[in-house]
Protein backbone atom coordinates (compact mmCIF):
# COMPACT_ATOMS: atom_id res chain seq x y z
CA UNK A 1 0.00 0.00 0.00
CA UNK A 2 3.02 2.36 0.68
CA UNK A 3 3.95 2.14 -2.69
CA UNK A 4 1.08 2.90 -4.46
CA UNK A 5 0.84 5.92 -2.56
CA UNK A 6 4.37 6.94 -3.56
CA UNK A 7 3.33 6.44 -7.13
CA UNK A 8 0.52 8.52 -7.24
CA UNK A 9 2.37 11.13 -5.32
CA UNK A 10 4.98 10.87 -8.10
CA UNK A 11 2.27 10.63 -10.47
CA UNK A 12 0.58 13.91 -9.09
CA UNK A 13 3.65 15.74 -9.58
CA UNK A 14 4.11 15.53 -13.02
CA UNK A 15 0.49 15.89 -13.83
CA UNK A 16 1.52 19.50 -14.95
CA UNK A 17 4.54 18.67 -16.93
CA UNK A 18 4.04 20.95 -20.22
CA UNK A 19 3.67 19.35 -23.05
CA UNK A 20 6.14 19.04 -26.02
CA UNK A 21 5.89 21.06 -29.39
CA UNK A 22 4.89 18.02 -31.35
CA UNK A 23 2.12 15.99 -29.13
CA UNK A 24 0.76 11.78 -30.36
CA UNK A 25 -2.89 11.69 -30.06
CA UNK A 26 -4.30 8.11 -29.34
CA UNK A 27 -7.90 8.07 -27.98
CA UNK A 28 -6.98 4.35 -26.70
CA UNK A 29 -5.57 1.10 -26.69
CA UNK A 30 -6.55 -2.65 -27.52
CA UNK A 31 -4.53 -5.80 -26.00
CA UNK A 32 -5.05 -8.94 -26.95
CA UNK A 33 -2.50 -11.64 -25.98
CA UNK A 34 -1.67 -15.30 -24.58
CA UNK A 35 -0.54 -16.38 -21.31
CA UNK A 36 0.75 -19.30 -19.21
CA UNK A 37 -1.51 -19.43 -15.99
CA UNK A 38 0.13 -20.80 -13.31
CA UNK A 39 -1.86 -21.55 -9.84
CA UNK A 40 -0.51 -20.16 -6.55
CA UNK A 41 -0.15 -20.36 -3.05
CA UNK A 42 -2.41 -23.28 -2.21
CA UNK A 43 -4.25 -23.58 -5.29
CA UNK A 44 -0.49 -24.91 -6.16
CA UNK A 45 0.09 -26.90 -3.22
CA UNK A 46 -3.08 -29.14 -4.24
CA UNK A 47 -1.69 -29.79 -7.70
CA UNK A 48 -3.72 -27.64 -9.57
CA UNK A 49 -3.04 -27.83 -13.22
CA UNK A 50 -1.04 -24.92 -15.31
CA UNK A 51 -2.30 -23.89 -18.39
CA UNK A 52 -2.45 -21.33 -21.79
CA UNK A 53 -4.93 -18.79 -22.13
CA UNK A 54 -6.34 -15.33 -24.07
CA UNK A 55 -6.54 -12.13 -22.42
CA UNK A 56 -8.27 -9.24 -23.98
CA UNK A 57 -7.86 -5.48 -22.67
CA UNK A 58 -8.73 -1.47 -22.94
CA UNK A 59 -6.92 1.13 -21.70
CA UNK A 60 -7.96 5.01 -22.19
CA UNK A 61 -5.19 7.91 -23.57
CA UNK A 62 -2.76 8.48 -21.78
CA UNK A 63 -2.39 11.33 -19.44
CA UNK A 64 -0.52 13.65 -19.74
CA UNK A 65 0.75 11.60 -22.76
CA UNK A 66 3.98 13.59 -23.45
CA UNK A 67 4.64 13.36 -19.18
CA UNK A 68 7.70 10.83 -18.16
CA UNK A 69 5.03 9.24 -15.81
CA UNK A 70 1.30 9.00 -17.28
CA UNK A 71 -1.83 7.30 -15.98
CA UNK A 72 -4.65 5.10 -18.18
CA UNK A 73 -7.37 3.67 -16.81
CA UNK A 74 -9.15 0.46 -18.63
CA UNK A 75 -10.72 -3.27 -18.47
CA UNK A 76 -9.52 -6.54 -18.74
CA UNK A 77 -10.19 -9.70 -19.56
CA UNK A 78 -8.24 -13.37 -19.31
CA UNK A 79 -9.03 -16.88 -19.87
CA UNK A 80 -7.44 -20.22 -19.57
CA UNK A 81 -8.32 -23.66 -19.85
CA UNK A 82 -6.19 -25.49 -16.81
CA UNK A 83 -5.74 -29.14 -17.64
CA UNK A 84 -8.40 -31.69 -18.96
CA UNK A 85 -8.75 -35.97 -18.52
CA UNK A 86 -10.62 -38.29 -20.57
CA UNK A 87 -12.91 -40.97 -19.57
CA UNK A 88 -13.57 -43.36 -22.44
CA UNK A 89 -16.35 -45.87 -23.48
CA UNK A 90 -18.79 -44.72 -20.83
CA UNK A 91 -21.83 -46.35 -20.72
CA UNK A 92 -25.63 -44.27 -21.28
CA UNK A 93 -28.73 -45.85 -20.63
CA UNK A 94 -31.58 -44.61 -21.70
CA UNK A 95 -34.02 -46.55 -19.25
CA UNK A 96 -33.07 -50.32 -20.19
CA UNK A 97 -31.47 -49.73 -23.54
CA UNK A 98 -28.01 -49.18 -24.08
CA UNK A 99 -27.31 -46.25 -26.30
CA UNK A 100 -25.01 -47.57 -29.59
CA UNK A 101 -21.48 -46.60 -29.41
CA UNK A 102 -21.20 -45.63 -25.78
CA UNK A 103 -19.71 -42.05 -24.86
CA UNK A 104 -16.63 -40.08 -23.78
CA UNK A 105 -16.58 -37.88 -20.65
CA UNK A 106 -14.31 -34.93 -20.37
CA UNK A 107 -13.50 -32.76 -17.49
CA UNK A 108 -11.42 -30.19 -17.97
CA UNK A 109 -11.03 -27.07 -15.16
CA UNK A 110 -11.43 -22.88 -16.47
CA UNK A 111 -10.63 -19.89 -14.93
CA UNK A 112 -11.94 -16.39 -16.03
CA UNK A 113 -11.14 -13.42 -14.44
CA UNK A 114 -12.73 -9.54 -15.15
CA UNK A 115 -10.84 -6.68 -13.75
CA UNK A 116 -10.84 -3.01 -13.83
CA UNK A 117 -7.55 -1.35 -14.90
CA UNK A 118 -4.61 1.10 -13.68
CA UNK A 119 -1.88 1.33 -15.82
CA UNK A 120 1.53 4.39 -14.74
CA UNK A 121 3.79 4.27 -17.43
CA UNK A 122 7.31 5.05 -17.06
CA UNK A 123 7.99 6.67 -20.25
CA UNK A 124 6.12 9.50 -22.62
CA UNK A 125 4.14 8.52 -25.58
CA UNK A 126 6.12 7.94 -28.19
CA UNK A 127 9.35 6.17 -27.09
CA UNK A 128 10.14 2.51 -28.11
CA UNK A 129 10.55 0.89 -24.87
CA UNK A 130 7.94 1.71 -21.90
CA UNK A 131 7.77 0.07 -18.76
CA UNK A 132 5.19 0.05 -16.70
CA UNK A 133 3.05 -1.34 -13.72
CA UNK A 134 -0.76 -2.07 -13.95
CA UNK A 135 -2.99 -2.30 -10.86
CA UNK A 136 -6.13 -4.56 -10.82
CA UNK A 137 -9.82 -5.06 -9.10
CA UNK A 138 -11.76 -7.67 -10.07
CA UNK A 139 -12.76 -11.35 -10.22
CA UNK A 140 -12.18 -15.02 -11.10
CA UNK A 141 -14.04 -17.62 -11.77
CA UNK A 142 -12.47 -21.37 -11.37
CA UNK A 143 -14.95 -23.78 -12.62
CA UNK A 144 -14.58 -27.85 -13.19
CA UNK A 145 -16.54 -28.66 -16.47
CA UNK A 146 -17.67 -31.80 -18.05
CA UNK A 147 -18.74 -32.47 -21.74
CA UNK A 148 -20.51 -35.98 -22.57
CA UNK A 149 -20.27 -36.72 -26.65
CA UNK A 150 -21.95 -40.06 -28.34
CA UNK A 151 -19.06 -41.67 -29.97
CA UNK A 152 -21.21 -42.63 -32.74
CA UNK A 153 -23.94 -39.51 -32.74
CA UNK A 154 -25.15 -41.11 -36.34
CA UNK A 155 -26.38 -44.61 -34.99
CA UNK A 156 -28.68 -42.40 -31.94
CA UNK A 157 -30.54 -39.93 -34.24
CA UNK A 158 -33.40 -39.94 -32.34
CA UNK A 159 -31.94 -37.78 -29.50
CA UNK A 160 -32.15 -33.76 -29.93
CA UNK A 161 -28.36 -33.35 -28.92
CA UNK A 162 -24.98 -35.40 -29.11
CA UNK A 163 -23.75 -33.73 -26.60
CA UNK A 164 -24.40 -32.84 -22.79
CA UNK A 165 -22.38 -29.96 -20.88
CA UNK A 166 -22.73 -29.13 -17.08
CA UNK A 167 -20.58 -27.25 -14.56
CA UNK A 168 -19.66 -29.47 -11.88
CA UNK A 169 -17.50 -27.30 -9.28
CA UNK A 170 -17.64 -23.46 -9.34
CA UNK A 171 -16.42 -20.95 -7.59
CA UNK A 172 -15.91 -16.98 -8.08
CA UNK A 173 -13.81 -15.19 -5.85
CA UNK A 174 -12.90 -11.35 -5.12
CA UNK A 175 -9.07 -11.33 -6.19
CA UNK A 176 -6.71 -7.97 -6.53
CA UNK A 177 -2.90 -7.56 -7.08
CA UNK A 178 -0.78 -5.86 -10.71
CA UNK A 179 1.24 -6.22 -13.33
CA UNK A 180 5.23 -5.42 -14.56
CA UNK A 181 5.68 -5.46 -17.93
CA UNK A 182 7.55 -3.42 -21.35
CA UNK A 183 6.23 -2.49 -24.19
CA UNK A 184 8.05 -1.53 -26.94
CA UNK A 185 6.83 0.33 -29.84
CA UNK A 186 7.25 -1.55 -33.62
CA UNK A 187 4.99 1.10 -35.61
CA UNK A 188 3.50 4.49 -34.92
CA UNK A 189 0.32 2.28 -34.59
CA UNK A 190 1.34 -0.88 -32.42
CA UNK A 191 3.22 -2.43 -30.49
CA UNK A 192 4.51 -5.39 -28.57
CA UNK A 193 4.11 -6.10 -24.61
CA UNK A 194 5.15 -8.69 -22.15
CA UNK A 195 4.97 -8.99 -18.40
CA UNK A 196 3.95 -10.89 -15.57
CA UNK A 197 0.51 -10.41 -13.41
CA UNK A 198 0.12 -11.85 -10.27
CA UNK A 199 -3.86 -11.73 -8.18
CA UNK A 200 -4.38 -12.54 -5.07
CA UNK A 201 -7.84 -14.29 -4.34
CA UNK A 202 -9.80 -15.36 -1.29
CA UNK A 203 -10.52 -19.03 -0.06
CA UNK A 204 -12.68 -20.83 -2.79
CA UNK A 205 -13.98 -24.54 -4.06
CA UNK A 206 -11.18 -26.05 -6.07
CA UNK A 207 -10.90 -29.64 -7.50
CA UNK A 208 -7.69 -30.95 -8.90
CA UNK A 209 -8.05 -33.13 -12.25
CA UNK A 210 -5.96 -35.66 -10.46
CA UNK A 211 -8.44 -35.78 -7.72
CA UNK A 212 -11.69 -36.70 -10.41
CA UNK A 213 -11.98 -40.63 -10.41
CA UNK A 214 -14.13 -43.47 -12.47
CA UNK A 215 -15.29 -45.49 -9.84
CA UNK A 216 -14.00 -48.98 -10.78
CA UNK A 217 -16.25 -51.54 -12.58
CA UNK A 218 -18.94 -48.67 -13.41
CA UNK A 219 -19.68 -45.30 -15.05
CA UNK A 220 -19.99 -43.09 -12.68
CA UNK A 221 -17.46 -39.96 -12.87
CA UNK A 222 -16.51 -38.89 -9.21
CA UNK A 223 -15.94 -34.83 -8.24
CA UNK A 224 -16.28 -35.94 -4.63
CA UNK A 225 -12.87 -34.17 -4.17
CA UNK A 226 -12.98 -30.54 -4.07
CA UNK A 227 -10.83 -28.67 -1.71
CA UNK A 228 -11.49 -25.45 -0.07
CA UNK A 229 -8.00 -23.28 -0.70
CA UNK A 230 -6.89 -19.86 -1.50
CA UNK A 231 -6.82 -19.01 -5.23
CA UNK A 232 -3.99 -17.01 -5.84
CA UNK A 233 -2.65 -17.03 -9.45
CA UNK A 234 0.34 -15.89 -11.74
CA UNK A 235 0.40 -14.96 -15.12
CA UNK A 236 3.13 -15.07 -17.91
CA UNK A 237 2.18 -12.55 -20.65
CA UNK A 238 3.03 -11.38 -24.47
CA UNK A 239 0.85 -9.98 -26.67
CA UNK A 240 0.37 -7.04 -29.50
CA UNK A 241 -1.45 -4.09 -28.28
CA UNK A 242 -2.92 -1.66 -30.94
CA UNK A 243 -3.25 1.90 -30.90
CA UNK A 244 -6.97 2.98 -32.02
CA UNK A 245 -7.48 6.58 -33.95
CA UNK A 246 -3.31 7.30 -33.95
CA UNK A 247 -3.09 10.94 -35.56
CA UNK A 248 -0.80 13.96 -34.58
CA UNK A 249 -1.04 17.42 -34.00
CA UNK A 250 1.57 20.02 -33.87
CA UNK A 251 0.80 22.35 -30.88
CA UNK A 252 1.58 26.32 -32.04
CA UNK A 253 1.95 28.73 -29.15
CA UNK A 254 1.77 31.93 -31.68
CA UNK A 255 -1.33 30.76 -33.14
CA UNK A 256 -4.86 32.05 -31.70
CA UNK A 257 -7.12 29.20 -30.28
CA UNK A 258 -10.00 30.87 -32.02
CA UNK A 259 -10.53 32.98 -35.33
CA UNK A 260 -11.54 36.41 -34.61
CA UNK A 261 -14.87 37.44 -35.87
CA UNK A 262 -16.09 41.16 -37.43
CA UNK A 263 -19.18 42.39 -37.84
CA UNK A 264 -18.83 44.77 -41.29
CA UNK A 265 -21.70 47.46 -42.39
CA UNK A 266 -24.07 46.91 -45.17
CA UNK A 267 -23.76 48.41 -48.24
CA UNK A 268 -20.04 49.62 -47.26
CA UNK A 269 -18.12 49.01 -50.28
CA UNK A 270 -18.63 52.69 -52.05
CA UNK A 271 -19.75 54.50 -48.89
CA UNK A 272 -17.70 56.24 -46.71
CA UNK A 273 -19.56 55.22 -42.97
CA UNK A 274 -17.68 57.37 -41.05
CA UNK A 275 -19.07 60.09 -39.10
CA UNK A 276 -18.21 63.41 -38.42
CA UNK A 277 -16.07 63.92 -35.11
CA UNK A 278 -17.44 65.49 -31.96
CA UNK A 279 -15.06 68.83 -31.00
CA UNK A 280 -13.40 67.69 -27.82
CA UNK A 281 -13.41 69.59 -24.68
CA UNK A 282 -10.24 70.96 -23.42
CA UNK A 283 -9.73 69.50 -20.09
CA UNK A 284 -8.52 73.40 -19.36
CA UNK A 285 -11.96 74.70 -20.12
CA UNK A 286 -14.73 75.36 -17.42
CA UNK A 287 -17.18 73.36 -18.45
CA UNK A 288 -19.29 75.30 -16.60
CA UNK A 289 -18.45 79.05 -18.04
CA UNK A 290 -20.33 82.17 -16.35
CA UNK A 291 -23.77 82.59 -18.26
CA UNK A 292 -22.90 85.59 -21.33
CA UNK A 293 -24.34 89.22 -20.65
CA UNK A 294 -27.01 90.14 -23.04
CA UNK A 295 -26.76 93.30 -25.08
CA UNK A 296 -29.38 95.63 -26.33
CA UNK A 297 -28.63 96.53 -30.22
CA UNK A 298 -28.32 100.20 -31.47
CA UNK A 299 -27.62 102.02 -34.06
CA UNK A 300 -24.70 103.50 -34.71
CA UNK A 301 -24.43 107.57 -35.01
CA UNK A 302 -22.61 108.93 -37.89
CA UNK A 303 -21.98 111.79 -35.69
CA UNK A 304 -23.51 115.74 -35.65
CA UNK A 305 -24.12 117.09 -39.57
CA UNK A 306 -22.66 120.41 -40.49
CA UNK A 307 -24.24 122.53 -42.73
CA UNK A 308 -22.74 123.16 -45.35
CA UNK A 309 -24.30 127.08 -46.05
CA UNK A 310 -23.70 128.03 -42.30
CA UNK A 311 -20.98 131.25 -42.30
CA UNK A 312 -18.19 130.51 -39.46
Amino acid sequence: MKKIITLSLVLMNFWGVAQQENESLHTGFIGVGLHWACPQSELKDIEYNDGLGLNISYLSKKIPDQSPINFQWGVRMDFARLGAREFDDIIIMDGDVELEGGATVTASNRMYGLFASGRINFAPEGKKVTPYMDLLVGHRNYTTHQLMELNSPGLNQEYEASTEANRIVHTKRFHYGGSAGISYEVSPSASIETSITYTFGKTGAALPLQDIERVDGSNEIRYAGYQRVKTDILLINVGLQIHLFDHYAEKNTNTPTSTPTYTYPENTRYKDTRQPAETPISPQENTNPSPVKKKTPKIKSDGPKRDPNAKG
